[in-house]
């Protein structure tokens, strides 16, 4: 998963799928704007580093079979459209 390198508030994928259990999700970020991953959903709530140009946020989280949101935590990035959905299986 990549930040959008122009620095528009998306990612450069809004649907990622995987298999239950521990999930870990990189993001890099080739923007000049900070951004962090984080995810969301059947009770999981978890935030990433935010990290500048060149950086890498991750977080690795236990998720059972359901939807689940990815998004940016920086402020006011999620409400911009920087999210997707993560489908688990």
């Amino acid at each position: 998963l990549s930040a959008d390198a122009s620095g528009a508030l998306k990612f450069n994928k809004k649907v990622l799928s995987t298999k239950s259990g521990a999930v870990t999700i990189d993001m890099k970020n080739p923007s000049s704007v900070p951004h962090a991953i984080a995810v969301e959903g059947n009770g999981v709530d978890k935030d990433g580093e935010t990290v500048m140009k060149g950086g890498k946020s991750s977080i690795t989280v236990d998720l059972k079979p359901g939807k689940y949101t990815f998004y940016c935590s920086v402020p006011g990035h999620k409400e911009a459209g920087m999210s997707g959905t993560l489908t688990v299986n």
